[in-house]
C-alpha cells in the first residue's frame, strides 16, 4: 500500500456451520500485514448447530446474528453493523494468501476516486485440495453456464489477462468499466467496495450482490478494478455437494424471481448457444485439454461431463417452473 493511509475495513462474513473451514478464513485475516484495529470483522451468524462461532470468538469479532438462513439478509445485517469506510465480502470458506492480500485489494481503490470496487481474478490452486475444489479452482467458477453466457467474473487458471470485458492493463489490476450488458456476476469472494456506495443501492433487507452492483452502474458507478490476486475457495468436496449447491442457488433465484433486478442480460440466441456449447462436449473439452497443457490435474476433464450435467438439471428445472407458472395463470 502507498503511503501511510490505512483506512478502516469491515470484513462482512456470513456463517451457517463451517467449524471445518472458518479458523483458516478467520486466522488469514488476524494474520495480514495491516493494522488489526483498522479490521472490524462482522461475523452473522446464521444460528449454527456446530463450532463456527466458538472458534470465531478467538478472532476478536463483532458478532452479528441472522437466524433467516438466507445469506443475502446476513450480508445486509452486516452491512448495516459495518464501521469501516470499506467494506469487504468474504466466506467462511475463503482464505487470503498472502499477508499483503488486503494491502494489495485496497491499492487500486486509493490510486483511482472514481473506482467503486475491486476483486481477486483467480482461485488459488492446491494440487492436495479435493477433486471438486481442485476443478472450480482450475476453471474460475462455481456455475459452468458463467463462462458459456460470458458472465464470469475469474478466469481460468491458464488465461493471464482480463478479456472478458474490455479492460486497461494497470500494472497490478485491470481497469474495467461495466455496463448492464457485459457486468460479470461480480460482488462476493473477496470484492472489496466503498462502503457509501453500498448505500445507494437497495441492500435492505437482503443484499444481493448482482442486484446491487447492477444498481450502482446503473446510477453511473461503473469503474472497477480487477486485481491480480488469487483467493482460496473451498467450495465443495463432491459431485454432490457441487450440484447440490448449483441446485440451491437456482431454487433461490426462482424464488426471488420476482424481486430481482440483475436480469443476467444475454439475448435468446445466446443462451441457446450457451446451452448448445455446454451440451455438446467440443468447446468444453478444448478448455480441459488448454488447461492441461498448463497444469497437468485430472480435474480439467470433469469439464465437459459436468457442462453436460448441469445444462441438463437447469433446462429441467426451467421447465417445470415455467410450466408450474403457466398452471398457476
Amino acid at each position: 500500500m502507498k503511503g501511510d493511509k490505512f483506512p478502516a475495513i469491515s470484513i462482512v462474513m456470513p456463517v451457517y456451520n463451517e467449524e471445518k473451514k472458518i479458523e483458516g478464513c478467520l486466522k488469514s485475516i488476524r494474520e495480514q500485514d495491516y493494522p488489526q484495529n483498522k479490521i472490524e470483522i462482522i461475523f452473522v451468524d446464521d444460528d449454527s448447530t456446530d463450532k463456527s462461532l466458538e472458534i470465531a470468538k478467538k478472532y476478536k469479532i463483532t458478532y452479528v446474528r441472522n437466524g433467516k438462513h438466507d445469506y443475502d439478509i446476513g450480508k445486509s445485517l452486516g452491512i448495516k453493523k459495518a464501521k469501516g469506510e470499506y467494506v469487504m465480502f468474504l466466506d467462511g470458506d475463503n482464505i487470503l494468501t498472502r499477508k499483503d492480500w488486503i494491502k494489495r485489494i485496497m491499492n487500486p481503490l486509493l490510486d483511482h476516486p472514481k473506482i467503486i470496487g475491486s476483486q481477486p481474478i483467480w482461485f488459488k490452486y492446491n494440487p492436495k485440495d479435493s477433486f471438486f475444489d481442485r476443478y472450480c479452482t482450475l476453471y474460475g467458477i462455481t456455475d459452468p453456464l458463467t463462462i458459456y453466457l460470458k458472465k464470469r467474473d475469474r478466469l481460468m487458471l491458464w488465461e493471464n489477462k482480463w478479456k472478458i470485458v474490455p479492460s486497461k492493463d494497470s500494472g497490478d489490476y485491470f481497469l474495467t468499466k461495466f455496463n448492464k450488458k457485459n457486468m460479470p456476476t461480480i460482488g462476493s469472494v473477496g470484492f472489496t467496495i466503498r462502503k457509501r456506495y453500498l448505500l445507494k443501492t437497495n441492500y435492505d433487507p437482503a443484499f444481493s450482490h448482482l442486484d446491487c452492483i447492477q444498481d450502482l452502474i446503473g446510477q453511473g458507478y461503473n469503474t472497477f478494478a480487477m486485481v491480480k490476486l488469487d483467493i482460496i475457495h473451498l467450495h465443495s468436496s463432491s459431485f454432490k455437494d457441487f450440484i447440490g449447491k448449483l441446485k440451491r442457488n437456482l431454487n433461490i433465484f426462482i424464488r426471488d424471481f420476482d424481486k430481482r433486478r440483475y436480469t443476467w442480460d444475454a439475448s435468446l440466441k445466446d443462451k441457446i448457444l450457451a446451452a448448445i456449447t455446454m451440451a455438446t462436449f467440443i468447446i468444453p473439452f478444448y478448455h480441459s485439454f488448454r488447461g492441461y497443457m498448463k497444469i497437468k490435474d485430472s480435474a480439467w476433464f470433469a469439464h465437459p461431463f459436468i457442462c453436460f450435467v448441469v445444462i441438463i438439471m437447469y433446462l429441467r428445472i426451467f421447465i417445470f417452473w415455467k410450466v408450474g407458472i403457466n398452471r398457476k395463470g
